[in-house]
């Protein structure tokens, strides 16, 4: 089982949004799928959709669930609000990858990097940049790329397009759920293609240093 949080401290980035779309398109590549919600907000009311989500706001029930999923096959997927030190260092501790959204904003990005530079000093052994909302008119492409120049680009993971009905993601079933557009379902596949490209690409380097060790 491999562990992924989805971390900020800042609102608006679609950090949620983004932990539904990984466990999505975990689901879509027949991976198991299990998306722990540590976030303060109220959990969402979900029915019947492909991945698994649990109320794990209190840090003894995650322990007890990353626990138990530890000997299963899948992805871990935790939505971290960033807004409890102590818990969302424990998680950054514990997982393979740490993600940092951050969007088309010279705020987002500011806030995004010194998160990212607090949780690496705290023990975060994989964090990255997951460049979100990404404009799909080149135009405005051309003029927001100067808000991502600050990020130093081996951290970057990738990035996402802008695509507003992944908002429905974040959002209770009514009554039940419905399948995604093929807008969404591109994206979380995408995005999941994006982490398991980068955790693979960690396991080799970590078994190049046990090698050389």
């Amino acid at each position: 089982m491999k562990g992924v949080a989805v971390v900020s401290k800042k609102g608006g980035v679609g950090k949620t949004a983004l932990a539904h779309a990984l466990a999505l398109g975990a689901a879509w590549h027949h991976i198991p799928a299990y998306l722990m919600h540590t976030d303060d907000r109220t959990p969402l009311t979900v029915h019947g959709r492909p991945y698994m989500y649990y109320d794990a706001r209190k840090p003894e029930a995650l322990q007890t669930l990353m626990s138990a999923a530890l000997n299963e096959d899948g992805l871990c997927v935790i939505d971290s609000g960033g807004n409890r030190p102590e818990f969302d260092t424990w998680i950054a501790e514990s997982v393979d990858l740490v993600l940092v959204p951050v969007t088309p904003d010279r705020e987002a990005v500011r806030e995004g990097m010194a998160h990212l530079e607090r949780l690496e000093q705290a023990g975060a052994k994989n964090a990255r940049f997951i460049i979100n909302m990404y404009p799909s008119n080149p135009n405005e492409r051309r003029y927001v790329a100067r808000y991502f120049d600050a990020l130093p680009g081996e951290k970057i993971m990738g990035r996402i397009d802008s695509v507003r009905a992944i908002r429905t993601l974040s959002e209770d079933d009514h009554p039940k759920f419905v399948t995604p557009s093929s807008k969404v379902n591109n994206l979380a596949r995408t995005l999941y293609r994006q982490v398991r490209d980068t955790l693979e690409k960690q396991a080799l380097r970590a078994g190049e240093v046990k090698k050389t060790a």
